[in-house]
């Protein structure tokens, strides 16, 4: 047996027990693990695995099977370390982004919480020792029996119970509600132990926000009715009342919309991560590719690493050597409409966008078998977040040549027709070694020490001409903290997007951190024309007010590059290589010392 079997429970049952072995998935453990990482501090995470036998690397997959009684020892263990209070606390971790890929079967034709919770038995991972039955369901409520057949003393204490609830508390979540309520109570009958739980969400219900807003706006008319009757004050106290529900429309629709953008997002997010495990699972159950041909002329020397669309490899073309990595989406995967399209998005936006500051795609197609593959040039060195990670914050004289390079990538990107769509630090590559292909005629720029920057991952750019259903879905496709709020409410985008989260990295270039979340009160008030005035430099709050510690022209910089407003941005990256340039004959003028705080400052 492995240490990994037996870090994560799936030891065999003890001898004699006659009671089916109860399994869950590792989605628990790895949300008790995260919250003890986040809360109580990397220490008492550790001593929490030692109490439960278990390595970090054993628990990545969240997906992977868990025996109870394991589950069990673990969530005693945990209680000891956090208190008995933790466990519901730590539920908000078990819809994380990479903790999403145990809700697949929640997810999967479902398209609220009260469908995903009348197939519970056909989704739930502890089937094969509980038995769930509907008892009751409304809109807005769920109550349903488990029948326990597992040992009944695994209850005994009520861990496994509360860990119920904690999951089933996160279900509405799923669907971009706020976290349900859940109640519970435990009875044994003849058939043996049953729990009935009783869990309550609430739905953005246009009626009652309707109401309120009625009410709130015939309120406030009601005053001036009541000091002086009149004809003209009842028709103030009605207007009032219109406003108010008119208002209560608007703001029922978009909570309704926001609900919706956040369900889908987690649906890309949840399909991401179940792409990678089974990947994973994949490479681990065949072996590796090393040494195999694929398409006929790259021979796969290692494995690089995957992602939410594929597995990398480092491979040579066989004809003339050249080191190549190679974008694997495999047969499984790229029968998905969502996977597929973002491999050929990404090599159709690669193939416009040449560029020697943009990664360069070599070839694309499919293999016999349905596999999707994308050739592009192999880069050594490291992404911009690495550097960040290490360093905190870039120094002036490194940042400009590095901000200088995407700005010329992003010239040639939206020429192209193509909106990157998620420009972010990790996504900037630093070549320490130049790429054996280059087959653009233009001269790349060069970072201090010698670096060449790559813009990489395009697997949801936007392509003008070849929109498809990624652009489609209703939700923003993004990361949070980059993505402009036009993005971020799913509207219309064009390359002033782009724009928008370089500034974003600007700001954790210059500052050592990402912009904080964003807020609507972080914004600046619409105008009665719907304009929005772009704050001051340094000025104001949210992501703006960071800015105040660094010097005027890049406070100005920033604040132009994120302003809520697109037509307030940079009207295109080359405007923006333009203003890099000034600042940087400003740094030239004002002496080689870095004019930044430092990072402990900030």
């Amino acid at each position: 047996m492995s240490a990994a079997t037996v870090a994560l429970g799936l030891e065999e049952p003890l001898p004699g027990r006659s009671y089916p072995t109860g399994y869950t998935t590792g989605a628990l453990y790895k949300a008790l693990l995260k919250y003890l990482d986040a809360v109580k501090g990397r220490p008492a995470a550790d001593e929490w695995l030692r109490l439960t036998r278990a390595e970090r690397q054993d628990l990545e997959d969240e997906a992977r099977p868990v025996l109870l009684t394991r589950l069990h020892a673990a969530l005693r263990a945990f209680v000891g370390v956090a208190g008995a209070d933790a466990v519901d606390k730590a539920a908000a971790f078990l819809v994380a982004p990479d903790n999403l890929g145990a809700w697949t079967g929640m997810l999967r034709g479902n398209t609220g919480p009260l469908e995903a919770f009348e197939r519970l038995d056909v989704a739930d991972t502890q089937a094969r020792s509980i038995r769930w039955e509907t008892v009751r369901a409304t809109p807005t409520s769920w109550t349903g029996k488990a029948h326990i057949a597992h040992d009944p003393a695994l209850e005994t204490d009520g861990l496994l119970r509360a860990a119920r609830m904690a999951e089933m508390s996160m279900v509405p979540a799923l669907f971009g509600l706020e976290r349900g309520s859940v109640s519970s109570m435990e009875a044994v009958t003849q058939e043996g132990l049953v729990q009935e739980y009783v869990v309550r969400w609430a739905l953005p219900e246009a009626s009652r926000v309707v109401l309120a807003g009625a009410a709130i706006g015939g309120a406030v008319a009601a005053v001036p009715l009541a000091l002086f009757p009149s004809v003209l004050s009842l028709c103030g106290f009605v207007t009032g009342g219109c406003a108010g529900a008119l208002a209560g429309v608007a703001s029922a629709r978009e909570r309704a919309r926001k609900a919706e953008s956040l369900a889908q997002r987690t649906r890309v997010y949840a399909l991401e991560r179940s792409l990678l495990l089974r990947d994973q699972r994949t490479a681990v159950q065949s072996g590796t590719l090393e040494g195999t041909i694929v398409a006929g002329q790259y021979r796969i020397t290692r494995r690089m690493g995957s992602g939410g669309s594929g597995v990398i490899y480092e491979a040579a073309r066989t004809s003339d050597g050249l080191p190549v990595a190679i974008k694997l989406l495999r047969a499984v995967a790229a029968q998905d409409a969502v996977a597929s399209d973002r491999l050929r998005r990404e090599a159709e936006a690669l193939g416009l966008a040449l560029h020697p500051n943009v990664v360069e795609v070599v070839e694309h197609g499919h293999l016999p078998d349905g596999t999707s593959y994308l050739v592009m040039e192999l880069l050594r060195g490291e992404t911009l977040a690495a550097r960040l990670d290490r360093s905190g914050r870039l120094a002036v004289a490194e940042l400009l040549p590095i901000a200088q390079q995407v700005c010329d990538a992003l010239v040639a990107v939206h020429a192209a027709g193509v909106v990157h769509r998620d420009l972010k630090p990790s996504n900037i590559f630093l070549c320490d070694v130049p790429p054996a292909s280059r087959r653009s005629p233009e001269p790349a720029r060069v970072a201090a020490g010698g670096a060449t920057v790559k813009l990489i991952d395009f697997g949801i750019a936007r392509v003008e001409w070849a929109e498809t259903r990624i652009t489609l879905m209703g939700a923003p496709v993004g990361t949070p903290g980059y993505m402009s709020p036009e993005q971020e409410a799913g509207g219309d985008i064009d390359a002033r997007s782009d724009v928008f989260a370089f500034g974003a990295v600007m700001y954790e270039c210059l500052l050592g951190g990402p912009p904080p979340p964003r807020k609507p009160s972080d914004w600046p008030a619409a105008s009665a024309n719907g304009d929005r005035a772009t704050p001051a430099p340094g000025s104001g709050s949210g992501v703006h007010a960071a800015t105040r510690t660094l010097p005027p022209g890049w406070q100005a910089f920033i604040a132009r590059a994120m302003a809520y407003d697109p037509q307030g941005r940079f009207a295109d990256a080359r405007t923006m290589s333009h203003a890099l340039r000034e600042l940087e004959a400003e740094a030239v003028r004002a002496g080689a010392h870095d004019p930044l705080p430092s990072a402990s400052k900030l």
